[in-house]
Order: C-alpha cells, then structure tokens, then sequence
C-alpha cells in the first residue's frame, strides 16, 4: 500500500503569546479528553451531549458538558472520598480555556493520583499556606485588596486570584468555597475563559495551573489545535520553520525505528 503524503509530512507548529489569550474551543477540550482516556485507561461514559470519565478508584470524575457551553463551566472535576460521598473539592472550566491549561491539569491530576492518591483526595501531606508562584513582573503585577490577592496582567487580559474562605470580598461566582480563579477578559472580548477551584483542591493542581497560566514565554502549539478567531487579533504568532527531513536511522539488530512521537497527556512531576 503507497504511502499517504499527507501521513509523512510533519505538523506545523507555532508559538503564542501571550499563552493566556491562547484560546481553544471547546470542542479540543473534548477530544483532549478523549486522547486522555486512552492514555490514563480510566473510565469513559458517553451521552448524548456530555462524556463523563470516572478515575480506576471511582473516586474522581471529569465531566464534559456540550450543552453548557456559553452558559457555565462545561468541564467539570469532582473529588470525593468514595462513589457515594460528598463532592470534597472541584475545578471547574468554562469559556475557550487554553488546551495547555486543559492538559497541565489533567496531566498532573492523573500522575498525582497515581502516586499519591490520599494526597489528591484527601489532602493527606498537603501544606497550608500560600502558593509560591513565580512571576516576570514585566508581564505581571501583584495585588492584594479588599480581601482578594493576586496577579493581573500588564495589559489587563488577564488575573490570577486568590480569595481565602475567610476573606471579606464576595464570593467568586457566588461560591464561598472558591479560593483560586484564574480568568482572561480582554475589554474588547469580554469574557474568554475562566478556571475555578474551590478550598480543599490539592495545591499541586493549583500550582501547575497557576503557573502555567503565568508563564510569560510563548506557547508551542501544533496547528491541528485552531486559534479561534476572536483572540487572532489580540496575539502574537510566529510560525516555525518545519523540521529538515533527515533518513530515518536504523537500530542494531533490525528491529522497529523507537518512536519520537511525546506523549500527548504532559507530566508535571
């Protein structure tokens, strides 16, 4: 069978930035989720707008709603102590979040699970107290007022705002039990995406979002995830020149070439 040329030729990648304005639909959410699915070999059921994946340890579920979309967070993770318990703690998504954020969680909500699952549930080992983030304060300025501390961006796109249990501003989204939001509003956009998380969510998953949302570099994305069109104006793109063919080298003995392909669910530890 001839090989398709299509198959061979190598996938154009470009670099974003700013990274939080790098949007995604939706829809990417679901096939990322997906892909997800296979890798991580968790547990899958779908509707018929919604797909719902379930950890090996029925303890964590991961909802994706098609109909939510442009009403409210259509990505939705629980934790619970057991199938039947009370939600513990949850992250919730809504808008055109970009996939890097999508992967990072999910990437590390997988591997943390793995290793350590009384820490993601329970918060076992957990340590109290502020995150500690690190910033470019050319593309970031710290606040802390009226109860509410953070980031927001030099342009004003985008925050990254902690509000503790205890504090006096209102309640984020009217949940008392959000304690971390991150969000991009550009003014001439108005609301792109916003990640939420309530109290007792593992500050590893905190911190892996939070940074990747602060991170001032360029995103490096393949092109098969498409930028919407009303962020195109606001970013900066470059694309990559595509890499040089070269032969593809032959291992001792005659076995399969090893792959090069990464691993599409990202490792944060």
């Amino acid at each position: 069978m001839p090989n398709d040329p299509d198959q061979d030729r190598p996938r154009e990648e470009i670099l974003i930035s700013p990274r939080y304005l790098a949007a995604t639909l939706p829809t990417d959410h679901q096939l990322l989720l997906d892909i997800f699915v296979e890798e991580a070999a968790w547990n899958a059921d779908t509707g018929e707008s919604t797909l719902t994946v379930t950890s090996p340890c029925r303890r964590i579920t991961i909802r994706h709603d098609q109909t939510a979309v442009g009403r409210g967070p259509h990505l939705v993770i629980s934790a619970r102590t057991d199938e039947e318990a009370a939600e513990r703690w949850r992250a919730e998504m809504s808008g055109l979040v970009p996939i890097e954020c999508v992967a990072t969680l999910l990437g590390t909500l997988a591997g943390e699970l793995a290793t350590d699952p009384d820490h993601v549930v329970y918060g076992i080992g957990a340590e109290p107290g502020l995150l500690e983030l690190y910033v470019d304060a050319d593309s970031w300025t710290h606040f802390d007022d009226f109860g509410l501390s953070g980031f927001i961006s030099r342009d004003g796109h985008a925050a990254v705002v902690n509000r503790p249990v205890d504090s006096s501003a209102p309640p984020i989204h009217g949940d008392a039990s959000v304690t971390w939001h991150l969000a991009a509003s550009p003014e001439d956009v108005g609301h792109l995406w916003d990640i939420s998380f309530t109290e007792k969510t593992p500050p590893l998953l905190l911190h892996a979002v939070a940074a990747e949302t602060l991170d001032h570099r360029p995103t490096l994305r393949s092109t098969s995830f498409p930028l919407p069109g009303v962020v195109a104006p606001l970013v900066t793109i470059e694309r990559l020149p595509p890499p040089s063919r070269r032969p593809t080298a032959q291992p001792p003995h005659g076995g399969p070439p090893r792959s090069t392909e990464p691993n599409r669910t990202p490792k944060t530890r």
